[in-house]
This record gives C-alpha cells, structure tokens and sequence, in this order.
C-alpha cells in the first residue's frame, strides 16, 4: 500500500468530533481569506516596516501557491483512492476544494508565509519557533481531514519558509529596493492571467498582489510613518474595514469577466494598503 495513504489512514481512524473542533480551528488559520484579512489588519496595526513585511509575504505566497495547483494538478487523495480514503468536513469555514489541485497545500503554505513572517519581523528565536509549531498543527489538520497527502503539506511548509525568508533577507539586506522587487513579482504574477484557461483563484491573488505592491509605494512616498499610540490604532479596525467594505460594494457593480475581476481584487488590495493610511493620518488615529 502507497505509504502516503497509510498515514492518511491511520489519520482517518483518530476522527471523533473534539478532534474535529481542535483540528478544524487550525484548518481556519490556514485559510487565505483569515490569513489575508489578518495580514491587513496587521499591516494596520504594526509598525511599518513590520506591517510591510508581514503583508508583502502574505500576498506573494498566494499566486505563487495557486499557480502551482493549477499547473500540477495533483488530484486530492479522496479523489485518487477513493476505495480507501474519505474526506471529512471541517466544522468551521468549510472547505471549498477543487479536487485536482492538490499540491502544494495552500493552508499550510498561507499559514507558514504569514506565521514566519511575523517571526521574521519579530527578529525572535521564540516567535520562529511558536510559529513553526502553528505550522505543523495546521499540516496536521489538513491530514486529519484527508484534504491533502503528506508530501503535499511538507511542500506547503518548505514554500511558505522559502518565502518568508527571502522577504525577511529583502528587508535586512536590500531594504531600499522592497517596493521595486514586489512590483516586479506583481508584474510577473499578471503574465498568466492573460491566458484564457486562468484560474479564478490565480486571478484574485494576482490582483491582490498588484493592488497592495501599487498602494505601497504610493503610501509610502506620500505619508510618513504615522507615531500614533496602539490604543488609540484599534479605532483604524472599523473606519478600515468600512473603507474597504465600501470599495467591495462598488465593485459588485462590475460585469463578470477576467479583466473585471482583476481589477475588483486590485481595487480592494489598494483601498487596503494605499487611501487608509491616508485616512488614518487625517482622523488622528
């Protein structure tokens, strides 16, 4: 028997419904709409040069992990052994899995460029490691439920390592030139967008890369850093998001469509990253 599958079966044997909760909150913390609203937040929230690197991590993994999908195509293990491996929901934010996009695991992969980019940013031996032992409940969780097989989220690991690492030695060793290489990355993230079999997926990270590496720079050369106390930053939690909420609504006004749907994705990441500093500064908060 295929040794991935075993280990997907022994997984399968441990499944009882407080293991459903504990596994399924960690499944959550994977999930590229938490780890997207959480990186903004954090973009908010922290200090810039923290919040940059945080969100430049977070939005660069995505493309990159959903044109891996789509370009392998690994169909999940539920769907390749189908005699011997079933596939449990999880109890919170059920999944929407296509089934032939299996490789690498786009939760862990999500998880770790956020998680060890905060650590990254932390600059701490202890926040590596507490983000390393998030990672690994969160692979394990996608085991649990059968969503992927273990080379799948060892691979999701090692990217989302790669990732934050290579944003962490930008930012220590090539600091001045952070807008430009994310812009680049934007800029190559856009080229498969133009072919017609694009995945929606692909053309929403694609545009949220595009929109926040464009809102960055412009932030950046047009608004200093903003000293205000963390307390009194909370308040940029609500105007934020209702900024952000009012640009979604509008562009629930576009007609379907590739182009159309890169730019609702590109107008929300820049609502995110460039006007909200902006109106932060203006409310004194």
């Amino acid at each position: 028997m295929n040794f991935e599958v075993a280990i997907l079966q022994f997984f399968e044997g441990l499944r009882c419904v407080p293991l459903d909760v504990f596994f399924g909150l960690f499944s959550v913390l994977g999930e590229a709409m938490i780890v997207g609203g959480v990186s903004i937040l954090v973009f908010w929230l922290a200090p810039r040069r923290a919040g940059e690197q945080i969100i430049m991590t977070a939005l660069t993994s995505f493309p990159i992990n959903s044109f891996m999908k789509f370009t392998i195509a690994r169909p999940r293990p539920f769907i390749a052994h189908s005699d011997a491996l079933t596939y449990r929901e999880p109890p919170f934010l059920a999944d929407s899995l296509d089934p032939y996009a299996s490789f690498p695991s786009g939760h862990t992969q999500s998880s770790g460029s956020f998680l060890f980019a905060a650590a990254g940013a932390a600059k701490k031996i202890l926040a590596w490691i507490l983000a390393g032992v998030l990672v690994v409940l969160v692979m394990l969780s996608r085991l649990y439920f059968g969503a992927h097989y273990p080379t799948d989220v060892l691979a999701g690991f090692c990217f989302g390592l790669l990732i934050a690492i290579a944003w962490t030695v930008v930012f220590k060793f090539a600091y001045a030139y952070r807008y430009l290489i994310l812009l680049c990355l934007a800029a190559l993230a856009m080229i498969p967008c133009i072919f017609p079999n694009a995945a929606h997926d692909y053309i929403q990270a694609a545009g949220l890369l595009a929109g926040a590496s464009t809102a960055l720079a412009a932030a950046h050369f047009g608004i200093e850093e903003n000293p205000t106390p963390f307390p009194r930053r909370l308040w940029r939690i609500p105007v934020g998001i209702a900024l952000v909420g009012a640009v979604f609504c509008f562009t629930l006004l576009f007609p379907s469509g590739t182009a159309f749907s890169l730019l609702k994705w590109f107008l929300i990441a820049f609502a995110a990253g460039c006007p909200a500093p902006y109106v932060f500064r203006a409310l004194g908060i």
